[in-house]
């Protein structure tokens, strides 16, 4: 019998928000950039069967206003949903967890294409380098 497909949707066993998991990723977290996201990661165990929980931020420097910080992490969550299916199947035959935190560093406020295409690169990245980790027996291989 085969797996079901994973959905597109983002619910909220998928939204990373245990105060513990967050502090340990910004501490020990490994990190893949691109030039206006930053995705830091972390392999530990989270309390949910997905094997990715994410969380999104935008600078309250870069941008003053609530409704454009708002604004830029709906379309990093949107961004994230459609292409989250990346992520799974790379992460479920390993049985391994991740921690994700994307945090926009772009000067302007983006749209919808620009940050579907820089996510993209990051999720590929992000993959890549999991993989390789894992085949060399390390959960993670450079800081």
């Amino acid at each position: 019998m085969q797996n079901p497909p994973i959905r597109h949707t983002f619910s909220k066993d998928e939204r990373l928000s245990r105060r513990k998991i967050i502090e340990s990723l910004h501490e020990k977290g490994f990190s893949v950039k691109s030039p206006a996201i930053i995705l830091v990661y972390l392999p530990c165990e989270l309390p949910v069967e997905h094997p990715a929980q994410a969380m999104f931020s935008a600078s309250k420097r870069l941008f003053k206003r609530a409704h454009d910080r708002n604004r830029v992490k709906r379309l990093l969550r949107e961004a994230y949903r459609k292409q989250k299916h990346i992520v799974y199947t790379s992460l479920k035959p390993r049985g391994q967890q991740y921690a994700l935190h994307f945090i926009f560093t772009g000067k302007q406020l983006p749209n919808y294409p620009y940050v579907f295409g820089k996510m993209n690169d990051l999720i590929l990245r992000f993959c890549h380098e999991t993989s390789h980790a894992a085949k060399k027996g390390n959960p993670t291989e450079t800081k």
